[in-house]
């Protein structure tokens, strides 16, 4: 696979995309990048092809999201990059180690449904002021 890059930027796609939404976006960008096109552009459309081929396949895309996060997660001991956050907003933030147990991790979807709930709660509640 060598250097990893991130396939779901390239196809435009969320880290939970479903193999439809991802077949989808590679059709759009293939049109848009196909080398016989005018505006077409040869080494973006073997990217995009290489994206598609990882992440439609289950086995691939499953050891290559345990790469990708797991580079994300090595980033706080590399200074010259960015911070996880910034390069891959859907890769477990939050840490909570206990003692004498397993280190446990937040999911991206409880932090996001959180937000949620909190926006909606800031709203009823700022509705009531009133």
């Amino acid at each position: 696979m060598g250097p990893i890059g991130n396939y779901y930027r390239i196809l435009d796609v969320p880290y939970d995309a479903t193999f439809s939404e991802i077949k989808e976006a590679y059709r759009k960008k293939v049109k848009e990048v196909h080398p016989d096109k005018d505006k077409g552009n040869a080494e973006q459309f073997k990217k995009v092809k290489e994206a598609y081929e990882i992440l439609a396949n289950v086995e691939k895309r499953k050891r290559y999201d345990e790469l990708l996060f797991e580079k994300a997660h090595d980033v706080t001991h590399n200074l010259k990059q960015d911070a996880p956050a910034k390069t891959n907003p859907s890769i477990k933030i939050i840490r909570i180690p206990k003692k004498n147990q397993k280190q446990v991790t937040l999911s991206p979807v409880f932090i996001k449904a959180g937000l949620i709930l909190i926006g909606v709660l800031r709203k009823t509640y700022l509705n009531k002021k009133k």
